[in-house]
């Protein structure tokens, strides 16, 4: 009888899955019994797996988390993936086989590796990830990849699209393509009262509009101007904290977010500090794009490190990043605000009302 622990382990937990969902969990359930017995694998020259995609919220970082759970191996968001993978390679710049070497490094001899939040706003992304996944797959690595874009709809900016195209016939002809496209976003459902809160970045707070009592009631007290402090980047650089110290970081918003930092240098600061406050944020109608392009990339380094947030703003979360039509807006700007969304429906103080 065929092995079903993913669906198992949605109904211990209560779930019902949506047809999507089924089928993901369907195909992902093969790929795990393909890893155990070895029986179905393809030639090693060729490698599988899936790549789930969809809108936000509607079960592919859970699905893909249970795959991992059971099938082991390393599980990168793209950010860090990006990284680390950066680094090896440049330690290894000219030298014969670069980015086999690298991802020797970084990876060893892993059989199965999951990637969550694939997503491409960069040519250079683009190249790199293309050559990182053809060595891998080219191994007969199993990869599973979430994202909420289509392989067509990667690197979508039409006047660079044509160097993600390599990458998309790669990831087309070699994994499963899989549309996990349910009716529901389960972030913006409430989370029952009763239900318990479950650990990660949920036990974080969204405060709005941040009042002195609300900051209170979360236990903390607003920087004095001593506090301030140089944060140290790469390269020499720093960005301007609040306050930080003792694991924990105090940004004002556009301190922070409208600095030259990178979303490198944002995994670097979450490397440093296990806790966060960005105060102040600034209605994304009167920021330019990068400026809110830098927000939208703090709250998916955090959200994939479980690293708690509290940020506070003069009103509603909604309102505060909605976006004037016709103005241009971060890609993932929807993922960002469904998890703000998801992390006050969780933990929600008292004054942090949504209007």
């Amino acid at each position: 009888m065929p092995s079903t622990p993913i669906r198992d382990a949605a109904g211990a937990a209560g779930y019902v899955l949506d047809p999507a969902q089924l089928a993901a969990a369907e195909h992902l359930e093969g790929l795990l019994e393909t890893i155990r017995t070895g029986v179905g694998r393809r030639p090693s020259a060729v490698g599988h797996g899936a790549y789930l995609w969809g809108p936000v919220g509607r079960g592919k970082t859970w699905l893909l988390d249970r795959f991992h759970s059971l099938a082991g191996g390393p599980r990168f968001h793209f950010h860090e993936f990006y990284r680390v993978l950066h680094t090896e390679l440049w330690a290894r710049t000219g030298t014969p086989d670069a980015m086999d070497r690298a991802l020797d490094a970084l990876l060893g001899d892993t059989r199965v590796l999951c990637f969550d939040e694939l997503h491409l706003h960069d040519a250079g992304d683009a190249m790199l990830l293309s050559r990182a996944l053809r060595t891998l797959l080219g191994r007969g690595v199993t990869l599973v990849a979430t994202s909420n874009y289509p392989p067509q709809g990667l690197l979508p900016d039409p006047l660079f699209h044509q160097l993600a195209e390599p990458l998309i016939a790669l990831l087309e002809s070699s994994l499963q393509v899989l549309e996990v496209d349910g009716p529901v976003d389960y972030r913006q459902l409430r989370v029952p009262d009763a239900a318990p809160v479950t650990p990660g970045w949920r036990v974080g707070s969204v405060l709005v509009p941040g009042s002195a009592r609300d900051l209170a009631e979360a236990g903390l007290v607003r920087p004095t101007p001593g506090e301030a402090v140089d944060v140290p980047l790469s390269g020499g650089r720093s960005v301007r904290a609040l306050r930080a110290s003792d694991g924990s970081v105090w940004f004002d918003f556009v301190g922070l977010c409208a600095a030259p930092v990178s979303a490198l240098d944002l995994l670097s600061l979450a490397e440093r500090f296990g806790r966060w406050v960005v105060s102040d944020v600034v209605p994304f109608t009167d920021c330019h794009v990068s400026t809110q392009q830098r927000f939208v990339s703090l709250v998916d380094v955090l959200y994939d490190r479980d690293l708690p947030l509290v940020v506070t703003a003069p009103g509603p979360l909604a309102e505060v990043l909605a976006v004037s039509a016709g103005r241009p807006t971060p890609p993932d700007l929807v993922r960002a605000t469904s998890r703000l969304r998801q992390l006050w429906q969780a933990a929600p103080l008292s004054g942090a009302h949504e209007r």
